[in-house]
This record gives C-alpha cells, structure tokens and sequence, in this order.
C-alpha cells in the first residue's frame, strides 16, 4: 500500500514533459506516464532516481517518469506529484474513492491496484464496495471505501431493586434515595428475600480509524454500595454483586448505603383511637388517614397512604403522603429530607430537601432547602409564601392576583452560622477586657502583682487564641459570601406556563413584584446587573 502523500513535488513542469497518456485518467504504477523532452532538464531542477513523497519515479536512463501508487498526476507551480483517489474525512474516520474505468492508457483499472494504492495500514476497507464500484463500468466520485469504527465506553455497574411479584421497585433519584411515590405504595422486604443487585460494569471496546490508528475507550465505572443494617452480600462468578436482607424493613439507599429500615406499621387512621405514634428509630408505614390534632415522628421516613388532616408528622428522613395535606385548622409537616404529596392544601412544610407536589400548593407556608416542584400540567403555586432554592411548576399566582410570595435562598447560609460565632466570641473578649485590661500583654504583667502574673499568662493565650479563631472565621465568611454568589446564579424560578401579576419574587435582598402575568419564562440571578432578570424558557 501507498503512503500517505506530503506536500513534496518532483521539480518539473508541464512543458519539460512529453505524456505518453492522457492524464484526465489516473496512472499506475509501473507504467511510465511520461518522458523528458531534453535530456537536459532546466539548471535548477535537480532530478534523483526518485521523488517518494511525490509518488514519482525518475528513470535517468530512459528519461521516463513512472508513478509509484495510483492516482492522479497534478501539476503546481513548485513542479508535479501524484494525488491519490482516495481522501479521509476530518477525523480520518471515513475514506471514499474516485473510481475510473481505464487509466490514461485506456487499460482496465484492476481491483488490486485500487487496494495497493490506498495508504499503509488502512483499516475498515469494504470489498464489496470497491467491486460494486468497478462493477459499473463508469466513473464514480466520493465512493465509501473504507469506515473507521468509534470507541465504544462500557456502560457504568447498575444498581438493580428487586422485589417479589406483588411488589414493584421504586426508582432511584439523583441523589441516591429511593422514589417510593413511583411505586404507588410503599412495600417492605422479607427475611431472605433478594433485595438488589449490582450489574457490574462493561468493557470499553476501542475503534479505530481508516489509517489504523486505534481509538481508546474507557470503561464502564464501578458502583459501591455498602451493606448497611439487615443486608448481607454475595458475589457471583458473572461479577454480579447481590444483596440479601438478613431481617425484614424497608430497604434505603443513602449516602452509598443499602440498609433495612425497621418499620412500625399502622393498618388503620392515625386518630383518638390508635393515639399518636412515636418511633426511636426506623419507619413508620401508615395504611390510612392521619387525622386532626395527631401526631407522628420517626427516627427515619414516613408513609402514609391516605390524607394528613390538621396533623403533625415529623421524619429524620422523607416523608411519603400518597394522598394530601389539608391543614385548614393548622398541623406541622417537617422532615429532614424530602416531602412528596398528591396536593397540598394550607399547609406548613419545614423540609431539608425538596418539596414535591403532583397537582397544587394552595396557600402554603413552605420552607425548603432543596426546591419546591409541581410535577403535572396543572402543578400551581396559588397564594401563600414559599422559601426554596428554586422553583419547578405550571403556574405561580392566579388571574384575579392572588398574593404568593416567593423567595429563592440558600439552602443553608453559612454566613449567619459564623456571624453567631463571631458574636459569641467577641463577648468571651470583651469578658476577658473587663479582666485583664486592653493593655499591651507585656505592660499588663509588669504592673500585676506576682502572684497574679502566671493566671494572667494563661488569660493572654486565652486571648489570642479567640483573636486568631475571630480572625480566621471572618475571612471563611467572606470566602463563603462569594461562594455564594456563584450558588445563588444557579437557583431559578421556572414556570412552565404562568406567572401571574400579584406575585412577589425575591432574591438575595432584591424584590420584584409583577403587575402584569409572564407566560414561560424564569427568573434568576443576574450578578452582572446586580438584580433579577426574566428570561424564556
């Protein structure tokens, strides 16, 4: 096979040569195409036994030019070379050919020549398109002749819930807990049963391109889950990883931890009659409504499939309502995790995550530190006030201007938290300047008596101990200040369909109200003006 041309030419010029071909039709090796007019070419062309890069061949004694691979014979100012037939996409992934039934002596083309003038160690050539080119007997441009073949990654290890039969698995979020609102209800796990399985992951299979060169591709990344409580693990030959619970619960995937959760399950209406229901640790499952003025805490998640009236549930981690919150008549839903309801109706939500509504929030007092989502068409934010670090619905307001607030804040502002223990330190000084003065330590030791002096040596270091812990707090402030800002770019107020006029929307201390309704758009951050902009969807 040929290498792949340069940009070199054999010195010679169209008028120095007498063709023995017509060269509107490719040369082939071995054939000379040419010979010199005068043995004697021009004084500054310098004429080798062979001109490689050019794909030329001089034969000094029979004053001939013969091709060595197939092509082309082009002409420059700087003299004359052999361009193949073949040309390489951008990324050399993809090779085609102009395809001549005869070469400049009206000889036959063989397909063998086509091959051995393509470049060394062409990879991806496709026979059947080099004879079916020929085939035709007639030129033929921009033939496909060879394709490369593009890296393949292996897919990353799954994780896999499995349930019996009568069960269904719920989904795995982003953030690595269980979606059990996919499942319509929650279903706990059996002593024994096959909970989970890691797929393991796959092979990268590398390409290539058409010159040979190969392409590498990675492979599939590897997932580890830790077996928590009640789940025990086994690895098969296959690779497959899968996970057994040793007790019954219900299972949990959190912070890269599978576990069985204890579960206390209610198969009635949590009222008068079943009183409140309080768990140190585990779950709690409820089968029916939880009613006014009861109340229900568990050290984990909680899961009620009909409605919470006026009632106050408390969970360590989410809380599930399949149903709706109607607290017309006042009630607490707080949860360190995520709260998902159906509807949620006059309701006071404390979340650490988001706050997911499948249809409404109607006059709501909600504080979220993750976002604050209705999921369907008619998912509208209708009256009350509503914190969160962003905003996912349909609608916002009403058409007759119902007064909704909403404030788009950080999750958790690490300023406040170090200007309390700024605060508390500054008194622990001015404590100590009350003591020991505001003199330089030196002169405070040289005036106290001598019995005095060790406890006001202790006293000093005291001192500056807080004064470099004061120091270093401020500029963590200031740091965590400007971190924030880039965080507060990135929290969005997005409706799908409407915001309405009524509606107040504010962002770190800046405030808009709308007097007119926005149809599409988001609202955000905008460092540049220093305010909040609107844009479209």
């Amino acid at each position: 096979m040929a290498s792949k041309t340069s940009d070199a030419v054999c010195p010679l010029s169209q008028k120095e040569i007498e063709p023995l071909g017509d060269f509107n039709y490719p040369v082939l090796p071995n054939k000379a195409f040419a010979k010199l007019k005068s043995d004697e070419p021009q004084p500054d062309h310098k004429l080798d036994a062979s001109y490689p890069d050019a794909s030329i061949l001089f034969d000094s004694e029979a004053g001939t030019l013969t091709a060595s691979a197939l092509g082309m014979l082009t002409f420059s100012k700087q003299g004359m070379s052999i361009t193949p037939l073949w040309s390489l996409s951008d990324e050399n992934m993809t090779m085609t050919m102009n395809f001549s039934p005869n070469d400049c002596f009206n000889d036959v083309i063989p397909q063998d020549a086509y091959k051995a003038g393509l470049p060394d160690g062409c990879k991806g050539v496709d026979d059947e398109a080099l004879k079916q080119a020929m085939a035709k007997n007639s030129p033929a441009k921009g033939v496909v002749i060879a394709q490369g073949r593009a890296p393949k990654d292996g897919e990353p290890a799954q994780l896999q819930l499995n349930f019996d039969e009568s069960n269904e698995a719920g989904a795995i979020k982003d953030n690595g807990n269980i979606d059990f609102r996919e499942r319509g209800s929650m279903n706990t796990v059996s002593e024994g049963e096959k909970v989970a399985a890691i797929i393991p992951p796959t092979k990268g299979k590398a390409g290539f391109n058409v010159l040979g060169n190969e392409l590498p591709a990675q492979d599939g990344q590897p997932l580890t889950i830790k077996p928590g409580t009640g789940i025990a693990f086994s690895e098969g030959s296959d690779g497959v990883i899968t996970y057994t619970a040793t007790s019954p619960g219900m299972l949990t995937h959190k912070d890269g931890t599978l576990s069985i959760s204890d579960v206390v399950e209610v198969n009635s209406d949590v009222d008068m009659t079943s009183g409140n229901i309080h768990t140190e640790k585990g779950s709690i499952f409820i089968k029916g409504t939880v009613t006014t003025g009861a109340t229900v805490s568990a050290k984990e998640s909680v899961y009620i499939d009909n409605v919470v009236e006026n009632a106050t549930v408390k969970a360590g981690a989410d809380i599930v309502i399949n149903a709706g919150i109607l607290m017309e008549e006042g009630g607490l839903i707080e949860a360190t995790g995520n709260v998902t309801a159906k509807f949620m109706r006059n309701a006071t939500i404390r979340a650490g995550g988001d706050v997911i509504s499948e249809v409404d929030f109607v006059n709501c007092d909600i504080i979220a530190g993750g976002r604050i989502i209705a999921e369907s068409d008619k998912g509208n934010v209708n009256g009350g006030t509503y914190v969160c670090s962003g905003m996912d619905v349909s609608e916002v307001g009403t058409d007759i201007g119902t007064q909704t607030f909403v404030t788009l804040a950080l999750p958790e502002d690490e300023g406040a938290k170090m200007d309390t223990q700024i605060t508390s330190i500054q008194d622990k000084l001015e404590l100590l300047d009350k003591y020991i003065g505001t003199s330089d330590t030196k002169s405070t030791l040289l005036l106290a008596p001598k019995e005095d002096r060790d406890i006001l040596r202790e006293l000093f270091k005291i001192k500056k101990a807080l004064l470099q812990k004061k120091t270093k707090l401020e500029e963590n402030k200031q740091n965590t200040r400007e971190d924030g800002g880039e965080e507060l770019a990135k929290m969005v107020l997005k409706a799908r369909k409407t915001v309405h006029a009524g509606v107040t929307i504010t962002i770190a201390d800046k405030s808009i109200t709308l007097h007119k309704a926005e149809q599409f758009s988001k609202f955000h951050w905008n460092a540049e003006e220093n305010g909040i902009a609107i844009t479209g969807l």
